[in-house]
């Protein structure tokens, strides 16, 4: 019954963790949505603590909801495409299959 309980505590662990699959490396605020023609809407963000990678699995949520689970697409700072950016820094994110970006989301 001890063995039972411990993976139950263990997948309840992995499913509210706050990260998808792999580490936690960092988290940004979205300040502003873009909508930029072909490419959709995309969130103008600052990166609030660590770093994000371009191809990275992210969480965007909102509020202590989690919206949906996804891969950054396109990482922007200022109108250069970049492979990562550092906390304090601002950037464009765009996501796979997700555009409905609000201010104040976390992703």
């Amino acid at each position: 019954i001890y063995d039972a309980i411990e993976s139950v505590e263990s997948r309840m662990q992995e499913v509210l963790s706050p990260t998808p699959e792999g580490e936690y490396v960092g988290s940004a605020k979205v300040q502003e949505v873009f909508n930029i023609g072909g490419t959709g809407n995309i969130a103008g963000s600052r990166c609030t603590n660590g770093f994000l990678k371009k191809g990275a699995n992210v969480r965007v949520m909102r509020g202590d909801k989690i919206l949906i689970e996804s891969r950054i697409k396109t990482l922007r700072n200022f109108k250069a495409e970049t492979d990562s950016i550092e906390e304090g820094n601002e950037c464009g994110i765009g996501l796979l299959d997700f555009e409905a970006f609000e201010p104040d989301d976390v992703i």
